[in-house]
């Protein structure tokens, strides 16, 4: 009989917090894919829970599948005690705060880099895997020995809490929306589209950030790579214009006097996605001798009939030298 009335409610309570830490690691992913889904405070709240109380929390079930706490033992004897729900939820906003930096760390050192993806992305399978890795230490339990959650006394535990219980929780929830609404902020402010010229590199045939063309010769040109990455989070259509630009500068103030299109062309990238196109710059003729600008402008969808670099959504420029003739690269 005691066998039986182990898969009453109270058993279904042994995973159930385990159950409900892993739906909300999906709907905060799920959120992150779609942030044009306005979900107002629930959107803070969620975020928040899965940097600052998922992680921790996933590793303290995996950690202490008893209830019976692990560590309160003195002289290397397990104490009687139990790891109450304040102690499980201090365990895991201190866990959090650890583990976040820790894995943002281990993928600085990785192909994937510290970016919004690859942390959502290591956050969601930590939580998890961990999650999974506490359900099969927990079932190995004993039944009377496992934690679950106190779903019959959860109500009478808070109202009986003293006024230093009390703060704690109030102190958490307003840490939970700080988290929450800094999570949705750096979110939104790391969607942007990287812009950037690259050069082939004489030796490996790598397109790399260096070494530009410092001489250019006007009936041989130079080549060049324009670099786009987008992560605006979204399919974006892109316009570049590749051109040179006669530069005069008036009291510190620089006016461009002329200015030779060389190149313009589209690009529609997926977000995520990049590229790199080659463009063989040549200067005109009458520019010899002098020192030009090569700028590169790119826009969001088409661009204006006057295109400057004031209204273009991300600009980079060098500076290279004119020669005549065959000199230069």
């Amino acid at each position: 009989m005691a066998r039986g009335r182990s898969w009453g409610p109270r058993a279904v309570s042994t995973l159930l917090d385990l159950a409900v830490v892993g739906s909300i690691a999906l709907v905060t992913y799920a959120v992150w894919l779609r942030p044009e889904v306005g979900l107002g405070p629930a959107r803070v709240l969620v975020g928040g829970a899965f940097v600052l109380l998922l992680p921790g929390y996933a590793l303290t079930a995996a950690l202490f599948p008893r209830r019976q706490s692990e560590l309160s033992g003195v002289g290397g004897r397990l104490s009687p005690g139990h790891l109450s729900g304040l102690e499980r939820l201090v365990y895991s906003v201190g866990l959090s705060i650890v583990t976040v930096p820790l894995l943002a760390l281990f993928l600085n050192f990785t192909q994937w880099g510290i970016n919004s993806q690859s942390v959502v992305l290591t956050l969601l399978w930590f939580v998890l895997v961990t999650t999974g890795v506490a359900a099969v230490r927990r079932l190995r339990v004993p039944p009377a020995e496992r934690f679950r959650l106190p779903v019959g006394s959860t109500l009478g535990g808070v109202t009986s809490a003293g006024p230093a219980t009390a703060l704690i929780g109030v102190l958490f929830v307003l840490t939970l929306a700080v988290a929450g609404t800094a999570l949705v902020s750096a979110d939104g402010g790391q969607r942007f589209t990287e812009f950037y010229i690259l050069s082939e590199d004489d030796e490996t045939g790598e397109l790399v950030a260096d070494d530009y063309p410092e001489t250019v010769a006007t009936n041989r040109g130079a080549p060049i790579y324009v670099g786009i990455e987008n992560n605006e989070g979204r399919s974006t259509n892109y316009t570049v214009l590749v051109e040179f630009h006669r530069v005069s500068s008036v009291d510190g103030e620089r006016t461009i006097d002329a200015r030779w299109r060389q190149k313009r062309y589209e690009k529609q990238l997926a977000a995520g996605g990049a590229n790199a196109t080659g463009v063989r710059v040549s200067p005109p003729d009458s520019a010899a001798g002098e020192r030009l600008r090569l700028t590169l402008l790119l826009y969001e969808g088409p661009t204006p009939e006057n295109p400057r670099i004031d209204d273009a959504y991300r600009s980079v420029h060098i500076w290279v030298d004119v020669v005549a003739g065959g000199g230069g690269l």
